[in-house]
């Protein structure tokens, strides 16, 4: 999936979850369950700790 296509179907704009990416941007929680409910996976897998 790409970064396009992730923040079309989360509907957010690509540029703010390309800040989230980057670590720029500080999603919310609802934006957060959001792009997990997208990506299919537990909200808790995006805010654990990159190794």
């Amino acid at each position: 999936m790409t970064l396009e296509s992730l923040a079309t179907a989360v509907g957010l704009a690509y540029s703010y979850v390309g800040g989230i990416e980057r670590g720029q941007k500080n999603p919310t929680l609802d934006v957060v369950e959001r792009i997990a409910k997208v990506l299919d996976v537990d909200p808790l897998n995006l805010l654990g700790k990159i190794s």
